[in-house]
Order: C-alpha cells, then sequence, then structure tokens
C-alpha cells in the first residue's frame, strides 16, 4: 500500500526496519502475482539430515538388545546407541543424542523399567484426632 501511494522505497524499508532490496523483491512479486507475494511459504530450517530410511533403522536397531548386535551389554542408553550408530560398518548414521531421544520417544521406544517398585513400605495412615487442644 505504501508503494502504490508514492512512497519511496528507503522510506518503505525505513518504515518496515527491513532492506531495501527486500522491499524491491516484494513489490515486484506483489505486481507479478498479487497477494500471494505476501506470504512466500518459505520452508525455513535446515535441511534433514537423517532420511525416513535412516529412523526407521534407528528404531528397529534400538528395539534389537545389544547382545544380538554383537555389544557386550544389555541395555541400550542413548550414548551407547549413538556410538554404535556412528560406528557400525553396514550402515552408519551420525546422529547426535538430543536427535536420539526425539525420534525414539516419537516412535514410543523407552528402556525405562515400568513395573512394580519391591520393598517399597505402604504407609497405613491413622486418622486425627478431632479433639481440640488446650
Amino acid at each position: 500500500m505504501a508503494s502504490a501511494s508514492g512512497t519511496p522505497v528507503p522510506a518503505i524499508a525505513n518504515l518496515i526496519a527491513g532492506h531495501e532490496d527486500t522491499v524491491r523483491d516484494v513489490i515486484h512479486s506483489f505486481n507479478e502475482i498479487g497477494l500471494r507475494a505476501l506470504d512466500p511459504q518459505w520452508a525455513g530450517g535446515r535441511p534433514r539430515r537423517i532420511s525416513d530410511d535412516d529412523e526407521a533403522f534407528i528404531v528397529a536397531t534400538a528395539e534389537a538388545r545389544p547382545s544380538t548386535l554383537g555389544r557386550p551389554f544389555t541395555c541400550w542408553s542413548l550414548r551407547k546407541l549413538a556410538d554404535y550408530l556412528a560406528t557400525d560398518a553396514t550402515r552408519p548414521v551420525v546422529v547426535g543424542r538430543e536427535r536420539l531421544r526425539q525420534i525414539l520417544r516419537r516412535n514410543e521406544i523407552s528402556w525405562q523399567r515400568t513395573g512394580p517398585r519391591r520393598n517399597r513400605k505402604i504407609r497405613t495412615s491413622t486418622p486425627k484426632s478431632t479433639g481440640s487442644r488446650k
């Protein structure tokens, strides 16, 4: 609208705290395609480094017992799994622990024990007296 009213590009750039080249690009796009130029549909962020096949491999590896894959322990940890995935000779997948945690959580994989806790004393509460203090 500012451009249609004759406001110069430097004044528009100053008004929106943007660069003059960006303002010119938007004006030219608006003149070509109309209101769609105001919502460019940019896909922000970094491109994915881990493909869907890599995620499937990570999930399959996490669900397998480490001893069946030649590791000398019985349960995975994030650090151990990330190390195994990065050094696997057949298919190396380099993934950080936080990204690995996100993938496992999305696929509902957890190695925490959820069974009942043993040797827990159950408190039996006694009713408090209703008498008044003197």
